[in-house]
């Protein structure tokens, strides 16, 4: 029995022996293991400059190049309203006419007035010249005449004041008043337009107004027109304000449409449109850079203004570090940087919120079959 157990003791001492070892092992690989730092995979974007017409669309109205709001200059019954709501007119045409019946007498009146001036005024003269009279008599009839030359015109003015006549061609947009109507000076009549030629207003932002001028002459946009959806028109500078909007910030430029003689359907005032402007032209940025909008960050600076900052990733240290950018457009799914990136660089495009300075990262990859 003794020699039996003597034969097992190295079999049991060689499994205990070996037990150990393996428990051992499996300690030291779990804390190999534990102590790996974990790198977080990243999607990156490489940043590329482009040549390509970057195009963006404005809401725009169409308005007539010229319209005003006519009225007599002089009140009294209107006897004839010549026009109606839509007609074209051309300049010089009589549109409405007051009645001229006091207006005719006070011209008589004045006429005699001066008629009698005249003749006073020639008599005191002739008798000048024969030493008759005084140079104060001369110069009391020379005045009187003055006068009455003065009145005689006013008197003329205000009976053609009695007329309206159109100041330009184009159509009655509105009429404001009846036929027989008593009106007062100044009392809107009606409304004209030329539509012959049409102007396009809309809003541009503040980051290219500045440069509209620049390039007016030589760049034309894109105009269509919702009423007309198989044609395109371009435009020509025309103006813009200096104020902004008070609500949008952004300024009111007013192009004039070419070639709308051309046009499918009659053009009218208040018809909505859409301007394409070629965001390179107007910048004077022939080459720009765009990035996702999920790459650009937002943060607060120690100053408590905002920045924008993306996340630039370093090949050879495998690290990540923000760099603080400028923003210029917005298109559907980009953003344009103005400045800040430089083509070749790479950036993280997705997850940059839980990003740290100098953070190790490692490009991801799409598997295979995902």
């Amino acid at each position: 029995m003794a020699r039996r157990f003597w034969a097992l003791k190295p079999i049991t001492l060689a499994f205990t022996a070996a037990f150990l070892l393996s428990a051992c092992s499996s300690e030291e690989e779990t804390t190999t293991e534990a102590a790996a730092p974990i790198i977080r995979p990243v999607k990156l974007f490489t940043v590329d400059s482009t040549d390509a017409v970057s195009f963006r669309d404005f809401p725009a109205e169409l308005k007539a190049s010229a319209e005003s709001n006519l009225a007599f200059r002089v009140g009294g019954q209107v006897t004839k309203l010549n026009v109606k709501e839509g007609e074209r007119v051309k300049r010089g045409q009589v549109l409405a006419s007051l009645d001229p019946t006091d207006y005719k007498l006070q011209v008589e009146l004045s006429q005699a007035n001066y008629d009698l001036a005249k003749v006073q005024f020639d008599r005191t003269k002739t008798m000048l010249s024969q030493r008759a009279t005084s140079q104060a008599q001369y110069d009391e009839a020379k005045a009187n005449l003055d006068q009455a030359q003065n009145a005689l015109q006013t008197a003329q003015n205000q009976l053609g004041y009695s007329v309206l006549k159109a100041p330009y061609d184009g159509i009655i947009a509105s009429l404001d008043i009846d036929n027989f109507e008593y009106v007062a000076a100044t009392q809107t009549i009606l409304h004209i337009q030329n539509i012959e030629q049409m102007d396009v207003v809309f809003q541009i932002p503040e980051r290219l107004v500045a440069n509209v001028r620049k390039v007016a002459l030589e760049y034309h946009p894109k105009v269509s027109i919702d009423s007309a959806p198989n044609q395109t028109f371009e435009g020509v500078y025309k103006e813009h304000r200096t104020t902004p909007n008070e609500t949008t910030k952004s300024y009111d430029a007013t192009l004039s449409l070419l070639n709308s003689e051309k046009a499918s359907i009659n053009l009218l005032p208040g018809m909505t449109a859409t301007v394409s402007l070629d965001i390179s032209a107007i910048s004077g940025r022939p080459t720009h850079i765009t990035v996702p909008i999920e790459a650009v960050m937002r943060k607060q600076s120690n100053e408590g203004q905002k920045q924008s900052v993306v996340w630039i990733y370093n090949p050879v240290s495998e690290t990540v570090s923000p760099r603080d950018v400028t923003l210029g457009d917005m298109t559907q799914s980009h953003i344009e940087i103005t400045s800040g990136l430089s083509a070749g660089e790479q950036i993280v495009s997705a997850g940059v919120n839980s990003l740290a300075n100098d953070m190790q990262v490692r490009p991801w990859t799409r598997e295979r079959g995902i």
